[in-house]
């Protein structure tokens, strides 16, 4: 497939392309520096640009069969990236759209605690994230959106989605690995269309 990732020079995003790659996967990348992606493959194209920037945003998507999205807390704004996803994929493709969340931002799915420290500390980026998913949300578009727990740097090991019925807290734990491999399968294979998942290891 060709796939085109946004945040692809961040921690998880780096994750990602690799796994897309070795899948045999041809990826297009969008990142602001590019010197930040040290990833040489043939199957591999970088755009440099801002995501928020509508034309360069449709350029990294010309082609694509799908997008997955990675942007994190210090990236460009997430609702206006995700506008500029949804204008673009609405105009001219593709339909498919997978995006990373953080657990934070599904505010029902919290425990008490859980929810008072997310707001202290993240507030400013909860309503930024929600403000973008319910463009994406709203966009009749082929969308999933993927709340990761707390991620760590441990090795990739098998997600699970945890039930809704289930509280989340900080305990919950997945390694950017098994998140880049969830995100991924996602959006190649197509699960969990138009839904919203918490994913942990």
């Amino acid at each position: 497939m060709n796939l085109t990732v946004l945040g692809a020079a961040g921690a998880t995003g780096t994750q990602l392309v690799e796994q897309a790659l070795s899948a045999g996967h041809h990826v297009t990348a969008l990142v602001r520096s590019p010197g930040k992606l040290t990833i040489t493959n043939p199957n591999l194209h970088v755009v440099q640009g801002d995501a928020t920037d509508r034309a360069v945003v449709s350029h990294a998507m010309k082609g694509a069969d799908a997008v997955i999205s990675t942007l994190g807390a210090t990236g460009p704004a997430i609702a206006g990236a995700t506008r500029a996803i949804v204008a673009v994929a609405k105009q001219d493709g593709p339909q498919r759209i997978v995006m990373m969340s953080s657990f934070a931002v599904a505010r029902d799915r919290l425990t008490p605690a859980n929810k008072l420290l997310t707001r202290m500390a993240m507030g400013g980026q909860i309503k930024d994230k929600t403000t973008g998913e319910e463009a994406l949300r709203a966009s009749g578009l082929d969308w999933t959106i993927v709340y990761a727990t707390k991620l760590t740097n441990g090795p990739k090991t098998e997600s699970k989605v945890i039930p809704e019925i289930t509280k989340v807290g900080i305990s919950h734990k997945i390694s950017r690995a098994a998140a880049a491999s969830f995100l991924l399968q996602a959006a190649t294979d197509g699960l969990y269309g138009r839904r919203a998942v918490i994913i942990t290891g």
